[in-house]
């Protein structure tokens, strides 16, 4: 039997168990270069003629110089709205797909196969490669709290000329606030607030930072700690025991940095990051039948589960940056290492309860922990230069990943104490990348420009499963066994992008670009292949952005469709293994329209609206060797992705008074219907592909802020009380179905002070 949930021991196991701007007062197409100021085009009171420097292409840029689609979102608007985990926000960001808390499930512009294949959007912290660029890693979303952030930006479209593997759909990138060697600034905020149909949250954050040497050294540190009302009930399916509010969550932790410049051309920057998080019970629900989304135990917010499923994870991120600047050209140099950590626990007991509890007298619970912990190092140097003519980037990338999915079946009675861990499975790998890049953007003609790029990569990998089995699990899981696999590959990637600037402010571009997912092997049994290919995508895109009518007007359209070959998909054998294949072919085209308009002094109003059109153009092939397959046919529509999706926001800023501000933010987000994942042809039969009903999202804020730096912002979260489902799963047919629903309206109230 398989699951799909984070950290799940994934393909080593013989036991298979399986931005435009949209947000009010801080999302937007670009990002800034050093500040919090909300950015354009978005619900902004920016005065027109702000220059918005964006980075997400590895070099400072005007937003309206980058032949790409960019989105952003401040800290500040994360903050005040207390949108603090990504499934908060992503329904905001044009194009983001979310369908669970790990990597994986993250996806942009519909390119996702569902499962737990390698991730298809890359993760960074400050140009520092988080997580894993496959699956063995299993990272789950970092998720770090507005307290260590500047802003998120969010890079659309295959990026694998500068970001290498597995950016297939883009980038998400955490951008840190770098120490001021000029000015002692704090900041402390303390909120609270509570979630209808459940309990109550707080939150506490705070920074400072000190210039040590006037202009040559800085130290800026920050902090956190948060605790998220719960509102889902958990009742004990063995015992009937009842715990209202059960997924209570907690986390805290903190970033430290340090600036010095030596001498004037020269900074060196050096960063570490820390989060930790507890959660007591779980918060997803179980669904009565594949579709019944609306009656969950005659409660939405309620689940049929044995309770006492916590579960812990944690980050590490410690980074050295190093800028040299020679004036013609300058020198980078970005040294990375993360950590991140998870160790979830499963409740089994109504799958394998009754089987084992005839060889285990007084067996009461079955419990899986499915952890994993995964390393990477990283080292990424590069040199650029600019002149009249061109502008140019090159760079080598080294990458060395070490990662470990286990899983442990624990078999406890009615006290709580343990019984037998009769299965143990580990997955050990290591993931090496080495690679050259390069840019080169000539300027052709006043205004006209061509960019063209291509990298390089070499990657091996090594992978060992083993299982352990004990008693009677031997016949039910295999025997103990242990195995090694190796493969390597060598990738190149391209990208070329003309683009025009038709006025200073205004920019039209096309480009071609691809990307890559790494392949890999599987554990060797009856119906499974040996091995997978890495999977490519080639996008086709044409642009255009631009500010208007003297900044009052500002517009982004894009227009795209991305090719998928060889679309990596998991699957589950006849004997419930789990394993990566390749099948088929698909596509994804869409068109993404976003604008800004400032029609009165203070107000402005933003929107934006998303299509997107991601289908198989092939069907799956079906199964061999007595195997499984995952059924889907030519047209079908790939998981998780909704054909339309828009936002709409007004932010409206007053005078108050001396000395005294107002502010209200209004926005609206709307999601469209979403195909579940593809059903294994072991499921398939008296089960029906899910399609995940549409929903609207309000949120709305007001807040009085003092010149003296004091202020407060009330806030409410889908204050008309959608019961949304998030995501949902029954791929499997081993299980019931389940998912999760959007939280509940919840209200709350944040206090901050800068000084």
């Amino acid at each position: 039997m398989q699951t799909n949930t984070t950290g799940a021991f994934r393909r080593r196991s013989a036991l298979a168990l399986t931005l435009a701007p949209i947000l009010s007062g801080g999302l937007a197409l670009g990002a800034h270069a050093q500040t919090a100021t909300p950015v354009a085009p978005q619900a902004s009171t920016e005065e027109p003629g702000d220059t918005i420097i964006v980075t997400a292409l590895k070099t400072s840029q005007r937003l309206i110089d980058v032949p790409a689609p960019v989105t952003a979102l401040s800290a500040n608007t994360l903050t005040e709205q207390n949108l603090t985990n990504i499934r908060d926000y992503f329904n905001r960001i044009p194009g983001l797909q979310y369908s669970g808390q790990a990597v994986h499930s993250l996806s942009l512009r519909g390119i996702t196969t569902g499962g737990a294949t390698n991730p298809t959007l890359a993760v960074l912290v400050d140009d520092v490669p988080f997580g894993s660029a496959t699956a063995n890693g299993d990272t789950d979303i970092p998720d770090f709290d507005p307290a260590i952030l500047s802003r998120i930006e969010v890079l659309r479209g295959p990026q694998g000329t500068l970001y290498g593997a597995a950016s297939l759909g883009g980038i998400i990138k955490y951008v840190t606030q770098d120490p001021s060697t000029t000015q002692f600034t704090g900041r402390v905020e303390a909120g609270v607030s509570t979630v209808a149909h459940g309990g109550q949250g707080n939150s506490l954050r705070g920074s400072l930072n000190v210039p040590l040497i006037k202009d040559r050294v800085a130290l800026a540190v920050s902090g956190f700690y948060r605790r998220d009302p719960a509102w889902v009930d958990n009742t004990d399916s063995n015992t009937g025991q009842f715990l209202a509010n059960a997924n209570h969550q907690r986390q805290w932790g903190g970033r430290a940095a340090l600036l010095l410049r030596p001498v004037d051309n020269l900074t060196i920057t050096l960063s570490a990051i820390r989060q930790r998080l507890r959660t007591e019970n779980s918060g997803l629900v179980d669904f009565k039948s594949d579709t019944d989304f609306n009656s969950v135990n005659a409660d939405p917010y309620s689940v049929t589960r044995v309770l006492g499923q916590p579960s812990r994870s944690q980050f590490d991120v410690y980074s050295a940056r190093a800028v040299l600047d020679l004036g013609k050209v300058q020198v980078t140099s970005v040294t990375g290492w993360n950590v991140n950590e998870s160790v979830p626990y499963q409740d089994l007991t109504s799958i394998f309860g009754g089987l084992l509890g005839r060889y285990y007298p007084g067996l009461s619970s079955v419990f899986l922990t499915n952890s994993h912990r995964a390393t990477r190092f990283s080292q990424e140097l590069r040199l650029s230069g600019n002149s009249t003519a061109l502008d140019w980037m090159l760079g080598g990338f080294y990458s060395v990943e070490h990662a470990n999915i286990s899983q442990t079946m624990l078999l406890m009675n009615a006290s709580g104490s343990l019984i037998d861990t009769p299965y143990v499975g580990a997955g050990p790998s290591t993931y090496r990348e080495l690679a050259a890049f390069g840019t080169v953007t000539g300027h052709l003609a006043p205004g006209l420009d061509l960019q063209v790029g291509g990298r390089y990569a070499h990657n091996k990998q090594d992978n060992l499963s083993t299982v352990a089995t004990t008693g009677v699990a031997q016949y039910i899981f295999g025997f103990s066994s242990s195995e090694e696999h190796r493969t390597s590959e060598s990738p190149f990637t391209w990208l070329v992008s003309p683009s025009w600037h038709i006025t200073r402010d205004v920019m039209v571009y096309a480009r071609v670009a691809n990307g890559y997912r790494p392949g890999g092997t599987n554990t060797l049994a009856d119906g499974v292949p040996g091995t997978y290919r890495s999977d490519r995508v080639v996008n086709y895109e044409a642009g255009a952005k631009g500010s208007v009518l003297e900044g009052k007007l500002d517009f982004d359209l894009s227009v795209f469709q991305i090719d998928w070959s060889r679309i990596q998909l998991q699957n589950t054998s006849a004997n419930e293994l789990t394993f990566t294949t390749n099948g088929a072919k698909a596509r994804s085209r869409g068109v993404e329209l976003a604008g800004t308009v400032r029609p009165w002094t203070g107000g402005a109003i933003s929107g934006n609206a998303t299509f997107t059109d991601a289908v198989l153009t092939q069907a799956l092939p079906a199964a061999t060797d007595g195997g499984s397959a995952l059924v889907g046919a030519k047209g079908d529509r790939l998981p998780n992705s909704a054909r339309f999706t828009a936002n709409i926001g007004l932010d409206q800023k007053v005078r108050l008074g001396e000395g005294i501000n107002g502010s209200l933010s209004v926005n609206y987000a709307w999601t469209g219907k979403r195909p579940g994942d593809f059903l294994n042809s072991l499921a398939a039969a008296g089960r029906e592909r899910q399609m995940l009903p549409s929903y609207g999202q309000l949120d709305v804020r007001a807040g009085v802020a003092l010149d003296a730096g004091w202020s407060v912002n009330i806030f409410a979260r889908n204050l008309t009380d959608e019961r949304a489902v998030l995501y949902a799963i029954n791929r499997n047919g081993t299980t019931a179905p389940y998912g999760r629903y959007i939280p509940p309206r919840t209200v709350g109230v944040q206090f901050a002070g800068s000084f």
